[in-house]
């Protein structure tokens, strides 16, 4: 798509956000969202507001380890462009994400991931960019809701699932929410108690 449509989706799916946000503004709680800085060709949500009133506190992915594949979740807004770092993941990649002197979010501090992907199921199946950064990353937050963040046009009726694929227990596109059992214990009990590998 063309980059005013990209835009103009992506407002769509901000706004879906901010409502969703709002809907469950009891369960955030002040707890930290935590989510990724985009590359171009993928959805440019926004979790800031300008008034920065969020009912969480903000946060993202940082690479710690390209080789192990390891992420961490790092207290950071966009809005304060100091607090940023480029990594350089090769073949020209660059990705932008939180300084390593930011602080780590502990695991019980953080309510939702949001997770990007080229295409999703209604049932949380997800196809990522290959490497298993997020895979990793989801088991070490299992009582955190899995957000999966796309454009409606990203979804589809079947995927390949592997066993050590991690599924997004919720869906939101510019158009539309898909959502698992999983959001409803969410939404009640403020985190997820049992979650096994589905």
């Amino acid at each position: 798509m063309g980059f005013a449509e990209l835009m103009d989706r992506s407002a769509g799916l901000s706004a879906r956000f901010f409502g969703f946000s709002a809907a469950n503004s009891h369960v955030f709680s002040h707890r930290h969202v935590v989510s990724f800085h985009p590359f171009s060709s993928e959805p440019q949500i926004n979790i800031e507001r300008e008034a920065r009133d969020e009912p969480y506190q903000v946060a993202y992915v940082r690479i710690e380890s390209w080789d192990r594949r390891e992420m961490t979740a790092r207290a950071a807004r966009r809005d304060t462009p100091d607090l940023w770092e480029e990594f350089e993941a090769g073949k020209g990649i660059r990705i932008h994400q939180p300084r390593a002197l930011q602080p780590l979010c502990e695991r019980d501090e953080v309510a939702a991931i949001l997770v990007p992907g080229a295409a999703f199921t209604p049932s949380g199946i997800r196809l990522g960019r290959g490497a298993g950064f997020y895979d990793r990353f989801l088991r070490l937050y299992p009582a955190a809701l899995r957000v999966g963040i796309a454009f409606d046009v990203q979804m589809t009726d079947a995927l390949p699932f592997d066993e050590w694929d991690e599924r997004v227990d919720i869906v939101l596109t510019d158009r539309s929410e898909y959502s698992s059992k999983f959001y409803e214990e969410w939404r009640i009990h403020g985190k997820i108690w049992n979650r096994t590998s589905s």
